[in-house]
């Protein structure tokens, strides 16, 4: 797939969507550029970040332990 065109979505390009990167990808994704500009998504650009963000792998942070087995 192409390269995005908008620069918000560029700045997701380089990142590889790894565990080591989240901190990068959350500014990326909290930033302002990028709030204004996913409204507006269309087209190629629209489909380049479902499919950037349909491979970024899933974090989940517990903030407790696992409850034991019975």
């Amino acid at each position: 797939m192409s390269s995005p065109s908008l620069p918000a979505l560029q700045r997701l390009h380089p990142l590889n969507g790894s565990l080591s990167g989240s901190d990068e990808l959350s500014n990326v994704l909290y930033g302002k550029e990028y709030q204004q500009c996913v409204p507006v998504l269309q087209g190629d650009d629209l489909m380049w970040l479902v499919d950037y963000l349909d491979k970024v792998p899933r974090h989940v942070a517990l903030s407790h332990p696992p409850l034991k087995p019975a």
